[in-house]
């Protein structure tokens, strides 16, 4: 059985070579994105989360899946992303229904905020044994969801970050798309121009290896999907225009823009034309 990472897997398709399946297009079960509430809260709050998915191909249909919650084991040291560690971790189901559901029906492209919504509760115990420096920069919760869809298991996870900070992120915002300087109001043509109009990146404050407060700003990373055609540029910066690279399909098409702040937050934008 095939076993799929999205988050991680993305860094893997770096080749140009034609022969990859080309990470924009959307066709099989994908999460997308999952999104929260708030990215960061102070120990013993909460965030409900809620996935973004993709499922095109797929012709409407129930996805049943499960979640695990618990305080993050170390995945950016190496860890794996899994919460057999944590006695206290939370577990429970978690379904995706692409026929019933108005954010995912046909009309749509079964591409869409799934209704469901998990609340992430971050113990409150969070930061106790902590240096002074990650509970100010902030210690990681994670919630995981798991699908198995073809015979293919599908696996994402979010990170909400709990913080001794007074001041917490704020997720960004997508105003508009543009197709050649133009409001979107129709598919984009063979080599047409889209860009974005977005939120100011914000700046914040870390504490650095020598406990040293120091300001940092905001970089937006912008990925570009499509259910037809080619995007010259799948994953850009929030002001970079991209190129659409192919004749417009004559069946209907959806394109989806997720912007993220490199902090939790994330902005989607979704068209269907």
């Amino acid at each position: 059985m095939k076993i799929l990472f999205w988050p991680l897997l993305l860094s893997l398709f770096s080749c140009s070579n034609d022969n990859f399946k080309k990470v924009e297009t959307l066709d099989g079960f994908r999460v997308l994105a999952i999104t929260s509430s708030n990215s960061e809260v102070a120990p013993g709050g909460s965030s409900v989360l809620q996935l973004f998915i993709s499922d095109t191909k797929g012709g409407g249909r129930t996805i049943a899946g499960t979640f695990e919650a618990c305080i993050d084991p170390g995945i950016a040291f190496g860890a794996e992303v899994r919460c057999d560690h944590d006695p206290n971790k939370a577990l429970g189901a978690y379904v995706i229904d692409t026929v019933n559901d108005a954010n995912l029906g046909a009309g749509n492209l079964y591409t869409g905020y799934a209704t469901a919504t998990y609340t992430a509760t971050i113990p409150a115990t969070i930061l106790l044994g902590r240096s002074a420096r990650e509970q100010y920069n902030g210690v990681s919760y994670i919630v995981i969801f798991s699908f198995t869809v073809d015979g293919v298991v599908v696996r994402s996870f979010k990170r909400i970050i709990a913080t001794s900070r007074g001041t917490l992120n704020s997720a960004p915002a997508i105003s508009n798309l543009f197709i050649n300087g133009i409001v979107a109001s129709g598919k984009p043509n063979k080599d047409d121009q889209l860009t974005l109009t977005t939120s100011i990146a914000e700046d914040y404050s870390y504490q650095n290896v020598d406990d040293v407060l120091e300001t940092r700003s905001e970089v937006f990373e912008v990925a570009w999907y499509v259910s037809e055609g080619e995007i010259s540029k799948p994953k850009a910066l929030s002001l970079e225009s991209v190129r659409y690279k192919t004749d417009p399909p004559a069946t209907p098409m959806v394109l989806v823009v997720i912007m993220r702040d490199g902090r939790g937050g994330i902005a989607i934008h979704r068209e269907v034309f």
